[in-house]
């Protein structure tokens, strides 16, 4: 298969192994309408294929090339949970990727990576900030384990005798912590200094409406919230672009993280896997000519696909759900190569039908919220 050429402005490459999770965590950010119940949202009882086999993903991400300052993220769900817990190594060991982790841990280090077998190396770049990201979830660690960040700091400790760097200065360890900053996990700065003396440990902005609050930044006004704050009662037309390749379970690439994750929620009518059941050998361009209807969250191309180029994830298009972006597509971010006072956000927007009565208000808000 042809090798995919990336232009300077990919800044991160997503890919979700799995939407199955062991946890069930109030404020999953897979679920863009934060009902608090994601086996719930998440349920697949469909009868079809809800991922790709570890050969076919080798095969897509044989056409990604090998560069250790774009690395592909393994993520879901939890990646490590996919293909009963085999499938990253199966993988890796067909592919040259270098690669990074999003993980809370779901399995105990030794059997990790037994699991890993030997591929450990390709989370083992050099870099800024480990590659291997696991998240603490307060309420569901602390449940199961009492100490939920105690267990978390052992078994990242523990990955110092398999072979993995593990150091409390982040561009030294392989491996570190990352907190969601929410109104309810209520830990100790105390209990974080002392953490961050053995692994690194961070604070992650946590993003969204929590009573009533809207929390974050975010590059383009009333993104994710216009119609939860009662600015307006519909969202908006616009002209989206991504900065990013992300790539869900069955292959399948999309343009943002709402239109992936609400796409597989529930029996949406073009769900994923009755997609992925009627496309006859990964021919993405025959199945969206017989199923896509304007206004419709679906896929731009599929990664098996022969014909899919990269041209397809710089292309803008036509948008109706602008007032319910997800909140990790328009914050203001860093860019990849941790570029001091460069922010961006994931998605590029431009062209929003703004109606009369709020030009007004969004130019004198947006300002002051800046």
């Amino acid at each position: 298969m042809n090798k995919l050429e990336f232009p300077q402005s990919l800044n991160y490459i997503g890919v979700f192994l799995t939407f199955d999770c062991n946890l069930n965590c109030s404020y999953c950010i897979n679920d863009p309408d934060h009902r608090g119940d994601r086996r719930t949202v998440f349920m697949f009882k469909t009868g079809l294929r809800t991922h790709l086999r570890p050969e076919e993903w080798a095969r897509g991400l044989n056409k990604l090339p090998a560069r250790s300052d774009l690395p592909v993220t393994f993520q879901g769900g939890e990646p490590t949970l996919y293909w009963k817990g085999d499938g990253l190594r199966q993988i890796l060991a067909k592919t040259e990727v270098f690669a990074d982790l999003l993980t809370n841990f779901a399995l105990k280090p030794e059997l990790f990576s037994e699991k890993l077998f030997g591929q450990q190396a390709k989370f083992q770049r050099p870099s800024s900030y480990p590659s291997i990201r696991v998240s603490y979830h307060a309420k569901e660690m602390d449940k199961t384990w009492g100490d939920g960040l105690e267990e978390l700091i052992r078994r990242c400790e523990a990955l110092k005798d398999l072979g993995f760097a593990v150091n409390s200065e982040p561009s030294e360890s392989n491996v570190g912590i990352y907190i969601v900053d929410h109104p309810e996990n209520d830990i100790a700065q105390e209990k974080i200094d002392a953490a961050r003396k053995r692994v690194p440990v961070f604070l992650k902005d946590f993003l969204g409406t929590y009573k009533g609050e809207l929390h974050g930044r975010y590059a383009y006004p009333y993104s994710t919230d216009l119609i939860s704050s009662k600015t307006y009662f519909q969202t908006l037309k616009a002209d989206c672009g991504t900065t990013e390749l992300l790539i869900d379970p069955l292959g399948f690439v999309w343009q943002c993280h709402l239109y992936l994750y609400r796409s597989w929620q529930g029996n949406q009518p073009h769900r994923p896997a009755a997609l992925f059941d009627k496309m006859s050998g990964y021919d993405f361009k025959s199945l969206k000519a017989k199923f896509y209807q304007p206004g419709a969250m679906f896929p731009i191309g599929h990664i098996l696909d022969p014909d899919f180029t990269i041209e397809e994830i710089e292309t803008f298009r036509k948008c109706y759900y602008y007032g319910e972006c997800l909140e990790c597509d328009t914050k203001y971010k860093r860019d990849r190569f941790e570029t001091e006072n460069v922010y961006r956000s994931s998605v590029i927007i431009r062209n929003i039908q703004w109606p009369m009565e709020l030009r007004d208000k969004v130019s004198n808000d947006f300002k002051r919220l800046k």
